[in-house]
């Protein structure tokens, strides 16, 4: 037991606080600004660009494998994240059990590059124990900080 807690308490407590941190940015960006009725930059709901995996939860526990392949990808994702110049603005584990992955409105949808960087969390769930890993694409406006 002790084992196990120390295997995944590091695991999980990346995942909560990425988690806490990406709904900081995503309430700043969807915060109500201005008067009644006036115009907004920002979507009244998420536009999801694709789907993938499998979204049946029945053969692992989302808890464990989730945040491992979360961990595992990170390495991998970098060079798509929008600090490095790509189109992903982040990811994160969605409380119905998939991996939402963030990919920047100003940047034009690239479906093989989409493919790409699934094949990289498909990669990574197998090893943590998902076989066809759910994950869905969404735009989402970039953070530019306060």
């Amino acid at each position: 037991m002790n084992e196990n807690v120390q295997k995944y308490g590091l695991v999980i407590l990346t995942v909560i606080v990425f988690g806490i941190i990406s709904y900081i940015i995503i309430s700043g960006m969807t915060a109500f600004s201005g008067p009644a009725g006036e115009e907004s930059d920002v979507p009244d709901s998420v536009v999801i660009i694709r789907k993938y995996g499998n979204f049946s939860q029945d053969d692992y526990n989302i808890y464990e494998v989730m945040p491992e392949a979360i961990n595992l990808s990170r390495a991998e994702l970098s060079e798509y994240m929008g600090l490095e110049g790509g189109p992903l603005v982040g990811y994160g584990l969605y409380y119905e059990g998939y991996i939402e992955v963030w990919w920047d409105k100003d940047i034009p949808v690239n479906e093989s590059t989409m493919d790409r960087i699934y094949s990289v969390w498909n990669k990574n769930g197998k090893l943590a124990g998902a076989e066809d890993i759910p994950v869905v694409f969404s735009l989402s406006s970039k953070y530019e900080g306060d």
